[in-house]
C-alpha cells in the first residue's frame, strides 16, 4: 500500500514528562538478581486490547532475565509509539494514549489507557482494469461483477487486512478465468487522519489472454488415451479456466482408474497462446476385490464381497459383481459402467436379484436396468429404464406376482461442508417414476418422492439437523405395484423408536405391507462432548398409509451418541416409540440424513 505524501504522517502524541521521576523511581528500586518484576495493564476496547496484549514488546519481554531498570525505561517510553503502529492497520490513526508507572510492593505497575478515536471510513473507491481483458465481449459484465462484490464499499470501515484482502479478491477474479498472469499495477490508500477517511485506488493489469493447448499425458499405460479425453472439460483453443482444470482433476480422481492425478499449466506472459496442459497420473490396479463386514439394527449383521475390473475389453469399461448377505436382505448385482461420452453422460446396465424378508413380507425380485447419469457441480441427474419381475408372500394372503417396465428420473443436490461428517449445508433428492399396463406391466402407476436434509451449526459446539420426506403413489391396484415402489417407515434412518419398516399397512397376520403415501420428519440437536464425540437429542414423526385420510403420524423421541469415525458418522440411539410405548435401540454407520 502506498499513500499520498503528507497525509499519513501521524501528529505527535504528547508524552508525559516522566523521565526524571521514572529514573528516580528506578534508581530507588532494589536490584533483582533476575529481571525486573513488573505488571502491565492495557485499558482499551475489547478487540483492540487483545491485539495489544499479544503484540506489545513490553509484554513479550516480561519475565526475561535481561530486563533491567534501563531496559524497562526504554520499553515504557517506546510503548505509546508502538500502540500507534499497531492501531493504524486497524483504521485508527489518532489514538489518545495515557501511560503511568509506579513502584508497589508487588513490583512495578505500568498502565496504558488507549482511546482509539474514530475508525477511518472509506470515502471513495476507484477500481480500474486495463490490458487485453478490455477487448473481451464480457468485459463490462466482469467489471460490474467485480465492483458489486468489492468487500470494501464506500461507507465501510477501513482496515489494512480488509484492504489487502479486497485487492487479492479482485486479482483472483481475473486470474481464474482467461487471465492467469494478471497483476496489480498500482494501489494506493490515501488516509486523512484528521477526517478519519480513506480513499482507495487500485489498478489491475489483466495481462494477455491465455488459451489451452494440447493435453500432455504422463503415466498412462493400462488405459487408452481416449478414456482421459472423455473426462476432459476443455478443448485446445478455449480460454484458460482454473475451474475447468479443477473439474478435470476432480473427475479423474473420482474414478477407479487412478490413485493420483496432478494437473499443471505453465504461466508465462510471453507465451499465452496454446499453453500445454500437463497431466501426470499414477494408475490404480485394474482388478480389485473388497470384503466387508458390518452390523446395523435395521437389517442385522452383513457381509459383502465386491469384485471389480476397471478395464473390460481394454476400453475402460467398469465391470462389477457384488454379493451382499444380511439377515433381512440378500442381493446379487452384476453390471457394467461405461466412461462418460462427449456430453458428460455415463451409461450403465446391471442385473439385480434380491430377496427381502421384512415385517412379515417375503419378497423376491429380479431387475434388469439401464440408466444414464450426469453430474454438473453439486447436482446429479439420473434417468433409468428398468424391468422388474417379483413375487410377494405373507402368511394370510396368496402369493402376489407383479411385473413392471418403469421409467424414472432421479435428481439430487449435495451441498455440505464435509460429506463424511456434515456440519453445514443442504441435501436435496427427488424421484419421479411410473409404469403403464399396456407396456409389459401388471398395472398403471406413478410414484413421486422427495427428501430434504438441513445442517446448521449452533455456536462452536452445537449442531441442528432437520429432515423431511414425503411421497405418494397413484395406482388403481396397489397389490400389483412392485414392493420397492411402495412406502414403509420406521427404523434408524426414518422414525426412530420403531422397528425397521414396521409402519405401513398391517395385515391380519401382523405383516406390514407398503402403502401409497409417506411422510416423515425429524429434528435433532447434537452437542460436542469430547474430541469427535457428540451427544444428541431428537424427535421423529411420520408413517406410511394407503391414503392421506387414513394416515397416522407416529412419534418417537430419544437420546443418542455420535462419533465422527474415519468411515463416516457412527450413531447409537435409544428411542421411545409413543404409539406402542416401547424403547428400542438403533445403531447405524453413515450419513443418516
Amino acid at each position: 500500500m502506498t499513500c499520498r505524501p503528507g497525509l499519513v504522517k501521524l501528529p505527535a502524541v504528547p508524552r508525559p514528562s516522566f523521565t526524571p521521576r521514572l529514573l528516580a523511581l528506578l534508581m530507588a528500586a532494589p536490584a533483582f538478581a533476575a529481571g525486573l518484576d513488573y505488571h502491565v495493564d492495557i485499558n482499551a476496547p475489547a478487540p483492540l486490547a487483545e491485539l495489544l496484549r499479544h503484540n506489545l514488546g513490553i509484554l513479550r519481554w516480561k519475565g526475561n532475565d535481561y530486563i533491567d531498570r534501563e531496559q524497562l525505561e526504554r520499553l515504557y517510553e517506546a510503548t505509546p509509539k508502538e500502540i500507534e503502529t499497531l492501531l493504524a492497520p486497524q483504521g485508527y490513526f489518532q489514538p489518545k494514549i495515557e501511560s503511568s508507572i509506579k513502584l508497589e510492593r508487588k513490583g512495578w505497575q505500568l498502565q496504558f489507557t488507549v482511546e482509539p478515536g474514530e475508525q477511518a471510513m472509506v470515502h471513495d473507491v476507484d477500481v480500474r482494469v486495463e490490458g487485453a481483458i478490455v477487448n473481451e465481449p464480457d468485459f463490462r459484465a466482469r467489471w460490474a461483477e467485480l465492483l458489486e462484490v468489492w468487500p470494501l464499499p464506500i461507507g465501510g470501515n477501513f482496515t489494512q487486512s480488509e484492504w489487502s484482502g479486497a485487492k487479492r479478491r479482485g486479482l483472483q477474479a481475473l486470474i481464474i478465468d482467461r487471465f492467469p498472469a494478471a497483476t496489480i499495477s498500482q494501489s494506493r490508500a490515501e488516509i486523512d487522519p484528521a477526517k478519519a477517511s480513506a480513499e482507495l485506488t487500485v489498478n489491475y493489469d489483466s495481462g494477455p489472454r491465455f488459451t489451452f493447448g494440447e493435453l500432455q499425458v504422463k503415466g498412462l499405460q493400462k488405459y487408452p488415451r481416449t478414456l482421459i479425453e472423455r473426462f476432459s472439460t476443455f478443448k485446445a483453443g478455449e480460454g484458460y479456466s482454473q475451474q475447468k482444470l479443477l473439474d478435470f482433476q476432480t473427475a479423474l480422481q473420482n474414478t477407479p482408474y487412478f490413485s493420483s492425478v496432478f494437473v499443471d499449466v505453465p504461466i508465462d506472459a510471453s507465451k499465452p497462446d496454446g499453453v500445454p496442459v500437463s497431466l501426470e497420473l499414477v494408475e490404480a490396479p485394474r482388478y480389485k476385490t473388497e470384503v466387508g463386514l458390518g452390523f446395523d439394527t435395521d437389517k442385522g449383521p452383513r457381509a459383502s464381497v465386491v469384485y471389480r475390473d476397471s478395464n473390460l475389453r481394454r476400453r475402460g469399461w467398469i465391470g462389477t459383481v457384488d454379493l451382499k448377505l444380511q439377515r433381512r436382505e440378500q442381493s446379487f448385482n452384476a453390471g457394467v459402467e461405461f466412461p462418460p461420452n462427449s456430453d458428460g453422460y455415463r451409461y450403465a446396465g446391471n442385473f439385480v436379484l434380491k430377496h427381502e424378508d421384512v415385517s412379515g413380507v417375503n419378497t423376491t425380485t429380479q431387475t434388469v436396468k439401464v440408466q444414464r447419469s450426469r453430474q454438473k457441480g453439486k447436482i446429479e441427474i439420473t434417468q433409468a429404464l428398468q424391468y422388474t419381475m417379483g413375487h410377494e408372500k405373507t402368511e394370510d394372503k396368496p402369493e402376489q406376482r407383479n411385473k413392471a417396465l418403469i421409467l424414472s428420473q432421479d435428481w439430487s443436490r449435495i451441498s455440505v461442508d464435509n460429506p463424511a461428517d456434515p456440519r453445514r449445508g443442504l441435501l436435496l433428492n427427488w424421484q419421479l417414476g411410473g409404469a403403464a399396463k399396456t407396456l409389459f406391466s401388471s398395472t398403471n402407476f406413478v410414484r413421486a418422492w422427495g427428501r430434504v436434509g438441513w445442517y446448521h451449526p449452533l455456536g462452536e459446539d452445537g449442531l441442528l439437523l432437520l429432515r423431511g420426506e414425503a411421497g405418494q403413489v397413484v395406482s388403481d391396484d396397489t397389490a400389483a405395484v412392485p414392493n420397492d415402489w411402495l412406502f414403509r417407515a420406521g427404523g434408524a434412518g426414518s422414525v426412530r423408536g420403531y422397528d425397521y419398516q414396521t409402519l405401513g399397512l398391517k395385515t391380519a397376520s401382523g405383516a406390514v405391507e407398503g402403502g401409497r403415501v409417506l411422510a416423515t420428519a425429524s429434528a435433532e440437536y447434537q452437542h460436542k462432548i469430547v474430541g469427535k464425540w457428540r451427544a444428541a437429542v431428537f424427535a421423529d414423526v411420520g408413517g406410511a398409509a394407503n391414503d392421506w385420510l387414513s394416515f397416522k403420524a407416529h412419534k418417537g423421541y430419544g437420546v443418542g451418541a455420535r462419533w465422527a469415525s474415519p468411515v463416516g458418522p457412527f450413531a447409537l440411539d435409544v428411542a421411545y416409540g409413543a404409539t406402542d410405548k416401547k424403547v428400542r435401540v438403533h445403531f447405524s454407520l453413515g450419513v443418516g440424513f
